[in-house]
Parts: structure tokens; C-alpha cells; sequence
């Protein structure tokens, strides 16, 4: 089945909204840890329920929370993470990972705690997630392994913490972005190049 190339929001909006397993949001946190403690209780009550004054500590944990997620998620399909972005303020793409068809996956994780949000991907000098940026010197996971962005594919995943869902887009060319919406995309990377 084609579909057409999108720009990313719309993408994002187009995929199919995937439930996520308490368990597996579960797995990611550590109570005992004041900053998950936050965020678990921004899950729980939501963010009305956390003070202004710890709010503060629901950005990186939040962050770090979705990029687990993704990661347990997408290894159910047969994905193998080889690098991901391990120290906070850190900048690049948050995970490479190898797929089921043996191609490289450039992937950004977008995590949130308001339900049904579509976060936008960071300003910077070059657009995120465009062919300069993932071939930009300052990016350490392409630099590690002595990539650019003509080895590979690139996607967004938002993981809704608030809803426990996630939607994912793909692209082939950094520009145009195409809705996942069956899991069984997930097998291959080959529809993502078909035209519309």
C-alpha cells in the first residue's frame, strides 16, 4: 500500500496512535530516584499535580523515559539500538538503530507528558533531522560510526507518557515524512521509498 510523503506534523498526526503497556512505561522508571518519583506522579495526577518548583526535573526524566520506551518497543520488531545519546544536554540524534531488514535507522525521540501532544522537533542552525544535520560534524553517534545521512533512514517517534501511546513517521529523504499505520510497517523499510 503507498502513501504520500507528508511533512513531519502532519505525518505524525496521520500515524496510527499505538498503545504502549503500563509495564513497559513501568520498567523505564525508578521511583527511588527523585526525578522519576516527579514523573511518576506527572503521570498519575497529571501535571496539575506536580509544583512549579519540580517541574523543572520532568524534562530530562521525560526524555530519558520516552528513549527507553522506544527502545523496548522497537526491539519487539527486531530493532537493535547500537548508539544512543547517554548524556543529558547532549546533542544528535537520540538512537541508531539497525532494523529487521538490515538497514540503519536514524531516530529521534520525542516524549510527553500532555496527552495527545505533538512536540517540534529543536530549533537549531540546520533543521533536525534534515540530510545536513544528520551529516553535520557535531552529530556523535553519526561521527562514532562514520555515518551520513545517504546510510540511512530517518523517523520520529513521540511517546505519549500521558496517554501511554506512540506514533511514528519515516522518511527516506529527510524532507517528506510517511505515517506508520500498522505495526506490521515495522517489518521493512522498503514502502517507505514506493511513491504515493
Amino acid at each position: 500500500m503507498t502513501r504520500p510523503a507528508l511533512n513531519l506534523r502532519t505525518a505524525l498526526r496521520a500515524a496510527t496512535a499505538f498503545s504502549i503497556e503500563e509495564s513497559v512505561i513501568a520498567s523505564c522508571v525508578d521511583t527511588g530516584r527523585e526525578p522519576d518519583a516527579v514523573f511518576a506522579r506527572a503521570r498519575r495526577d497529571g501535571l496539575a499535580g506536580v509544583d512549579g518548583s519540580q517541574r523543572g526535573l520532568l524534562a530530562t526524566v521525560t526524555g530519558e523515559v520516552a528513549e527507553s520506551v522506544a527502545e523496548l518497543l522497537l526491539a519487539e520488531f527486531g530493532y537493535s539500538v547500537f548508539w544512543q545519546i547517554t548524556a543529558p544536554g547532549m546533542r544528535g540524534v537520540d538512537l541508531l538503530l539497525l532494523t529487521p531488514d538490515e538497514l540503519v535507522l536514524a531516530l529521534e525521540v520525542k516524549g510527553t507528558l500532555r496527552p495527545g501532544s505533538i512536540p517540534r522537533l529543536t530549533p537549531s542552525r540546520l533543521r533536525q533531522m534534515s540530510r545536513d544535520w544528520l551529516s553535520d560534524a557535531a552529530n556523535p553517534g553519526m561521527v562514532d560510526w562514520s555515518l551520513t545521512a545517504d546510510d540511512l533512514y530517518a523517523g520520529v517517534i513521540v511517546v505519549d507518557l500521558a496517554r501511554a501511546e506512540f506514533r511514528l513517521a519515516l522518511s527516506h529523504d529527510f524532507d517528506t515524512y510517511k505515517p506508520v499505520v500498522d505495526l506490521g510497517d515495522l517489518a521493512s523499510l522498503a514502502w517507505i521509498e514506493r511513491s504515493s
